[in-house]
């Protein structure tokens, strides 16, 4: 059955303005797939759509327009809402587009303090989930088909006999939560069954940071980090760079501080090549077991009580220089310095580092209350909860943790545990592995469909709110929390409504204050409020003596997180199983990263398949040869080799990883056993050759050294010689774009947007290993000098850069890529007849070539994920970037109609916006005052392949390094 909804939410305005009479309401979108009948109705708006069961009367809920003057809803009129998304317990500010009632693009709220506008790739791509036709749609017991009525009145049959036993029995294993409504809905469950207990789980659990506060304070904190601050930053296994939930701030920060000339310097120690290392003006590549070895000899240097911590641990001359070199700069930065770690390394490393950070007096980091319900949510408490299971002490499991089953490291077995309980409840958007295992299992409602609230990285209390009626049956976690209480029916929304209202009796006017708080998407004053603790530096260094000084000999196992889907649970996503891995850029698979010196040592090449083994069966997996990577060790992704049916997208894809992990080493650990089968396997990557060739491409250069770069990038801009009378651009627009290079991390957020924005589609992994990738703009990555053990990186985003002198129109036949009158370099789809000359002819290789009707066989509900402002293209035609043209021309329109010129920074590329580091800059180059003329007119731009004489209107600033003199 389809839940209803009610309730109204509001657009971001002040109190007064909503005193206005609101926008007309619109209506939210089909509770099932609709046919090509129903899209044309959407499109026309205000239709009924066809459900299961009859027609969809207009909701009770209202849904208005996040803009100050909200205009008429009209058709072609997209609108923007304040919601958000949560990860892990904690939510990320976004703003999602709404086309004629479907939301077709995601960014990052310019407002809310965990975004500040920046976008990680995970946000964006929820919104290809959101229209995932493989989506579990109903509610089932022990797959057969059933309704929430069904589960409704078992749950009060059950409630009946668990408030008379107290709720013994009775346990709960939940997603990492922040929200203040399920905290209050917990409450009340305990009051109701006092012996019930709550376990959190994640197979990226944050445990290991709550511990090492633990040592550290007595209490748990969580480290509040701004970069905006920094001088002087060492990172110990900690990828603050890369596109990952609740990094869009940092990278903000951090980007406004790789500026010339007073930049900050940072320093990265790990085993494999990350997106931070990648950044770093230093980079120290040690095995896994050594790099809280090397944080606790840091600390020794760094701290005087501590000073027995400086020679305990066995280092080589080279990495004792680095430590002794990183301990003097971060001094010499003193507040501005600190020690970021990362949530793998064991809880003594996080104690050291907050030691640290209290010795330099960083004001960089600061500490506040975790805003987790449960600070345990690691392979500890699932140990626990499953040997409670074993021993049939659990008669009644709830669970809304993602997929227990798969994520689990492989001695705790949860799935023989789970079978073993008589009545277990799952809420999932997907039939996975753990739904195949589980008695009752309930659809999810996508958090696109959802109310609810959670507070942010800073605990700033956030609120969801839905932009589309749920496509299916599905609820949310306060709802199937709520039907224990035998109150199943009332929504998500008048719960929510009804505990805030409850929280703030002195607001009079309170339905004013509520619309202002959904439409804004957050509170704001409510972050914690920081605190100093001290440390206790006897229980720091107690511990840190337990470590033994030498890592054990023999191969290690490195397990880390997917950049792309994270613990397993966007492998369903086209996106992101097609996006190229910022670092290595494998597309489709995990693999097994070896640096060049030990695959040599072994005797494995690029491809191979090998088994790896570490105290149980075997895992299979492709090896990638991976500059930059630690000596001794295997890099390893979790979230593939998925097994359920229902996700035939991912299923089979790459390799699992969990006989690799154990409760008590779940991320690395010594002992690996390495062998080749002789077999090969064919590896999807976007990029295989890693050199420049001497080439000024992607041009790199230390800050001591700026000047000398600036006058070798002078040959390297403005208009060459030609033959060709150059088209006069003075009148009008001439759109061009800045890319600074010092402010980009690599970390692909704008791949994804592009993605998004202009209906690019998912080809396949047989595709991308054929080259036919359709990514409109790429992230190149190229290594630096000569030691492929310790290389340098540059990377460089890459898009067609419109040419004023383009050499993909001289070879057109047809006159399908032609010049408009501001400098635009445009396809014209319905002339292009695919002769590929124009690809051959472009020297930056941009262009992209549908070779197949890739999106011919997208359901009706995949297809309204589509921007209607994009043309979606058929089979046979030539496509690239057209820096957005539907928002230039979106942006001509609204101004023309105010009878004004566009004003700079009023369009935004899709890149341009999701960009956590704002590295990418739009706008008219005959304005001189606008922000792309300015940065393009600095001494660190020049035009890529400048002797070609295309004469680009995209320009790059050179990115600039700040090596500390004493290594470099």
């Amino acid at each position: 059955m389809k839940l209803p909804l009610a309730g109204q939410s509001r657009p971001w305005r002040s109190v007064e303005e909503l005193q206005s009479p609101p926008a007309p309401s619109r209506e939210l979108g089909p509770a099932e797939p609709p046919s090509r009948r129903e899209v044309l109705q959407l499109l026309g708006a205000s239709a009924a759509l066809a459900t299961m069961g009859g027609c969809l009367k207009p909701p009770d809920e209202k849904i208005l327009p996040y803009t100050k003057q909200p205009p008429e809803v009209t058709p072609g009129n997209p609108l923007h809402y304040a919601t958000c998304s949560t990860l892990d317990g904690r939510a990320t500010g976004l703003l999602v587009t709404a086309s004629e009632g479907r939301p077709t693009k995601v960014e990052g709220s310019p407002e809310h303090p965990s975004s500040k506008g920046g976008i990680g790739v995970l946000e964006q791509a929820q919104l290809l989930s959101l229209y995932d036709p493989q989506r579990l749609k109903v509610v089932q017991y022990k797959s057969e088909l059933r309704s929430w009525r069904d589960f409704l009145a078992t749950m009060i049959a059950k409630s009946r006999v668990l408030r008379d036993r107290r709720g013994e029995g009775l346990r709960f294993l939940m997603e990492p939560s922040s929200s203040p409504l399920i905290a209050h809905l917990r409450q009340r469950l305990l009051e109701v069954y006092p012996r019930a207990r709550f376990s959190s789980w994640s197979a990226i659990p944050l445990q290991q940071i709550h511990d090492g506060a633990q040592l550290a304070f007595g209490s748990a904190y969580e480290t509040r980090i701004d970069l905006s601050r920094a001088q002087a930053v060492a990172s110990l296994d900690a990828d603050f760079l890369s596109a990952m939930p609740g990094n869009a701030r940092p990278m903000k920060d951090w980007a406004a501080r790789r500026v010339p000339p007073n930049m900050a310097r940072l320093y990265a120690v790990e085993a494999h090549l990350s997106v931070t290392g990648m950044n770093a003006d230093h980079r120290l590549r040690l095995k896994p077991s050594q790099v809280h070895r090397f944080g606790l000899a840091l600390l020794g240097r760094l701290v005087p009580r501590h000073a027995a911590l400086a020679k305990r641990f066995s280092f080589s001359a080279e990495e004792l220089r680095f430590a002794d070199v990183l301990a003097r700069d971060l001094q010499r930065a003193g507040a501005g310095a600190a020690v970021l770690v990362g949530a793998r390394q064991p809880p003594v490393l996080h104690a050291a580092m907050h030691a640290i950070n209290a010795a330099l007096g960083s004001s960089v980091v600061s500490q506040a209350k975790p805003v987790l319900h449960e600070m345990d949510a690691g392979p500890r408490a699932l140990r626990v909860l499953a040997e409670e299971m074993r021993r049939g002490a659990v008669d009644t499991l709830i669970m809304t943790a993602y997929n227990p089953v798969y994520g689990a490291t492989s001695d705790i077995n949860f799935a023989m545990a789970l079978s073993q309980v008589n009545t277990s409840v799952y809420r999932t958007l997907y039939a996975d592995e753990t739904a195949e295992r589980a008695g009752w299992v309930l659809p999810a409602a996508h958090p696109l469909e959802s109310w609810g609230d959670a507070r942010a990285h800073d605990g700033t209390i956030s609120f969801q709110q839905p932009l589309i009626a749920p496509l299916y049956a599905g609820v949310s976690e306060a709802e199937m929390l709520a039907a224990l209480f035998g109150e199943g029916d009332r929504t998500a929304y008048t719960q929510l409504r009804e505990f805030w209202q409850a929280r703030a009796p002195e607001l009079g006017r309170f339905d004013l204050t509520w619309e202002k708080w959904i439409a804004d998407g957050f509170i704001p004053g409510t972050a914690v409020k920081a605190e100093s603790p001290a440390v206790n530096h006897d229980a720091v260094l107690a511990e840190a003596m337990k470590v033994p000084p030498a890592e054990k000999p023999g191969l290690e196992i490195n397990v880390v997180a997917d950049t792309k889907v994270l613990d397993g649970r966007f492998g369903n996503n086209g996106w992101l199983q097609e996006l190229p891995d910022p670092v290595t850029k494998l597309t489709w698979e995990n693999a097994a990263l070896l640096s060049p010196a030990t695959a040599a040592e072994l005797g494995v090449e690029q491809g191979d398949l090998v088994d790896l083994t570490l105290r149980g069966p075997p895992a299979r997996a492709p090896v990638v040869i991976a500059p930059g990577h630690a000596d001794g060790a295997v890099t390893v992704a979790i979230g593939y080799g998925r097994r359920s049916d229902a996700e035939t997208l991912c299923k089979g894809i790459g390799f699992d990883t969990s006989t690799l992990r154990h409760s008590d080493l779940p991320w690395f650990a010594p002992g690996l056993a390495l062998v080749a089968t002789g077999r090969k396997a064919r590896l999807a990557q976007t990029q295989q050759h890693h050199s420049m060739e001497g080439r000024i491409i992607a041009v790199s250069a230390a800050l001591p050294k700026l000047r000398e770069t600036e006058e070798m990038l002078e040959e390297q801009r403005g208009a060459p010689l030609s033959f060709h009378r150059p088209w006069d651009y003075s009148k009008g627009y001439r759109w061009g774009m800045a890319i600074d290079l010092s402010r980009c991390t690599g970390c692909s957020s704008c791949v994804v947007a592009c993605q998004a924005e202009n209906n690019v589609p998912v080809v396949g992994k047989d595709r991308v290993w054929r080259s036919r990738e359709m990514h409109w703009l790429r992230v190149d990555r190229y290594f630096l000098g000569e030691d492929a053990a310790n290389p340098g990186v540059v990377f460089q985003p890459l898009m067609c850069v419109h040419c004023e002198s383009a050499p993909c129109e001289y070879v057109c036949p047809v006159n399908a890529t032609v010049h408009s009158d501001e400098g635009l370099n445009e396809m014209v789809y319905n002339r292009c007849v695919g002769t590929r000359y124009c690809s051959n002819n472009c020297p930056y290789k941009v262009r992209r070539f549908n070779f197949f009707s890739y999106t011919s066989e997208y359901s009706d509900q995949e297809k309204m994920a589509f921007n209607p402002d994009v043309t979606v293209r058929s089979r046979g035609v030539m496509e690239k970037c057209t820096y957005c043209v539907q928002r230039i021309e979106r942006a001509r329109i609204h101004s023309r109609v105010e009878g004004r010129e566009i004003r700079d920074g009023e369009i935004q590329t899709a890149c341009q916006q999701a960009c956590p580091a704002d590295a990418i800059v739009f706008g008219d180059l005959n304005d001189s005052g606008s922000r792309v003329s300015r940065l393009l007119s600095s001494e660190r731009r020049y035009d890529l392949l400048h002797e070609l004489g295309t004469r680009p209107r995209t320009g790059y600033l050179a990115r600039v390094m700040n090596p500390n003199p004493e290594l470099a």
